[in-house]
C-alpha cells in the first residue's frame, strides 16, 4: 500500500513537471517568434532604400546638396529660333556668346523627354470662376481635353536643364548659387530666354522622373514613400 502511494506521488509529480516545462518551451518559442518578426521588420526598414541611403542626395530649399557639393537645376525655356528675322537671330546668337564668355565656373547642361504635364492649367482653369454659361461649357470641355492629352502615354516633350554648382560650405554656397544663378538667367533673358530655379518639389519630381521613366506620378502628389529611390509594380498600382 505504502508502495502504490508512492508511485502515485512520483506519478503526479512527473505529470506537473511535464506541464511546466511544455508551457515554458511554448513561450519560450513565441518570444523567439515575435523576436524574429521584429528583427525581420527593423531588416526592411533598413533595406529601404531612399535617394540619401544610395546616392547621398540632399536637396534642402532650391538646392541640391551631393557630399561637399551644392547646385542649382535651372529649366531652360525655348523660342522658336527658325521663325526669327535673321538680325533677331544674329542679335541671340551674340548674346549667348556673352553669356558663355561670362561663365566664369563649370555648368552641366542636360535635356530629358517628360510626359505633357497641364495639371497647373487645369487647377487655373478650375480657379476662374464664372457664371457664363458658355464660359463653362468651354472650360468642361477645355479640361478634359488637357486631361487627355496628360494621360497620354505616347506624347512627351524635350525638357533642358542646366546645373550651376559650387564646393564648399552650404552657408557659402547658398549666397554664391543665388549669384551665379540670377546672372546666369538675366543673360538667357536678354535672348528672351525665361528660365527657372527648381524649388525642392520640382527637383525631387524630376529626379523621380529621371529613375522611374514609366511612371507619371509626381512626388509632390504622393502622401507618403514619396521620397523613396524607387517603387515597384505593386506600388505603381496602388499609388
Amino acid at each position: 500500500m505504502i508502495i502504490m502511494m508512492i508511485f502515485l506521488i512520483l506519478s503526479l509529480i512527473l505529470i506537473i513537471a511535464t506541464a511546466i516545462y511544455l508551457n515554458n518551451k511554448k513561450n519560450s518559442t513565441n518570444k523567439n517568434i515575435k523576436q524574429s518578426s521584429t528583427n525581420q521588420a527593423i531588416v526592411k526598414r533598413k533595406n529601404k532604400k531612399q535617394l540619401v541611403d544610395l546616392f547621398d542626395i540632399k536637396i534642402k530649399d532650391n538646392i541640391l546638396c551631393i557630399g561637399n557639393r551644392y547646385s542649382n537645376i535651372i529649366k531652360l525655356g525655348n523660342i522658336d529660333y527658325n521663325m526669327l528675322s535673321n538680325h533677331e537671330q544674329d542679335s541671340i546668337e551674340s548674346i549667348l556668346i556673352q553669356t558663355a564668355l561670362a561663365i566664369d565656373s563649370p555648368i552641366q547642361f542636360f535635356s530629358t523627354t517628360e510626359f505633357i504635364d497641364t495639371s497647373k492649367i487645369i487647377s487655373l482653369i478650375k480657379e476662374n470662376k464664372t457664371k457664363n454659361l458658355k464660359i463653362q461649357e468651354y472650360k468642361k470641355y477645355l479640361i478634359e481635353y488637357l486631361e487627355n492629352l496628360m494621360e497620354n502615354r505616347n506624347i512627351s516633350v524635350v525638357k533642358n536643364y542646366a546645373v550651376i554648382s559650387y564646393d564648399g560650405l552650404y552657408e557659402n554656397a547658398v549666397e554664391e548659387l543665388n549669384r551665379k544663378s540670377l546672372s546666369f538667367k538675366g543673360n538667357l533673358l536678354r535672348a528672351k530666354i525665361v528660365c527657372d530655379v527648381l524649388d525642392e518639389d520640382e527637383l525631387y519630381n524630376l529626379i523621380y522622373r529621371e529613375l522611374n521613366k514609366n511612371s507619371a506620378l509626381n512626388i509632390s502628389a504622393l502622401k507618403e514613400g514619396g521620397k523613396n529611390l524607387y517603387v515597384g509594380k505593386k506600388q505603381k498600382r496602388k499609388n
